[in-house]
């Protein structure tokens, strides 16, 4: 059965949200993560690196504070999805792919091992946007799963071909979303597990949060108007990983 509505989200549980970089979480699930807080339901943050390499302005952002400057943003951000806790895996931006996958999926069986999630949101194989880190993040997560011996539902992040043609392709044009990977990895909309379309309120609240990511999406916002991005962020897509 498809998870579309707000009320449906509280069947995920506690949710433990797992991603690459700051700004992964609003950007691909902050949506239902604003829904499910919402609800009433524990979720918790995962990050594995703190973006240090994603410099967009050296000028007002500098490469040397970055990290701080991001780890800054992802608490504003975080503070209006609702979310009160957050862990930090500490990779190295843009170096996830070449770090030591069982010492991490082992520092993540940790971390579900205090949290306790009923479900995990994350990147599937593919990394989405085809990202090193994303790939790798997956791998972990794959492996910290295991590891614990808990019995966890795991979502990977998607888009339905309908959703890309109609409003996040011309995001990616301008921004080269998909930027490691020549055709973008779409689910048929009858394939999917999860497609939240959401509410006027948790969309504001979720391009709130993406706009209080500054150091990466003030370019975004500016080149694009909110209008545009409202529409390319207005949906969010999972299918669930297979035992």
């Amino acid at each position: 059965m498809q998870i579309t509505a707000a009320e449906d989200i509280k069947k995920l549980g506690t949710i433990l949200s797992i991603w690459a970089h700051p700004d992964d979480e609003s950007f691909l699930a902050g949506g239902l993560l604003r829904a499910a807080v919402l609800n009433g339901q524990r979720v918790v943050c995962v990050t594995a690196t703190k973006g240090e390499a994603g410099v967009q302005d050296e000028t007002r952002w500098p490469p040397e504070t970055l990290a701080e400057t991001r780890a800054l943003e992802l608490q504003q951000a975080l503070v209006l999805l609702g979310i009160r806790k957050n862990y930090w895996l500490e990779g190295k931006d843009g170096h996830c792919d070449e770090m030591p996958g069982q010492a991490m999926a082992e520092k993540l069986a940790k971390i579900i091992e205090l949290e306790n999630p009923d479900t995990i949101v994350t990147f599937g194989s593919d990394g989405w946007t085809g990202h090193p880190d994303h790939r790798a993040v997956s791998r972990w997560v794959t492996d910290g799963v295991r590891s614990s011996g808990h019995h966890i539902a795991i979502y990977h992040v998607t888009c339905s071909p309908e959703h890309y043609q109609k409003d996040l392709q011309k995001i990616d044009e301008l921004f080269d979303v998909f930027f490691n990977t020549d055709t973008p990895p779409l689910t048929p909309l009858k394939e999917c597990d999860i497609h939240f379309e959401m509410s006027p309120e948790i969309l504001r609240t979720k391009l709130a949060a993406y706009k209080a990511m500054a150091s990466q999406t003030e370019i975004m916002f500016t080149a694009l108007g909110e209008d545009t991005l409202s529409k390319g962020l207005c949906c969010e897509t999972f299918v669930r990983a297979k035992s």
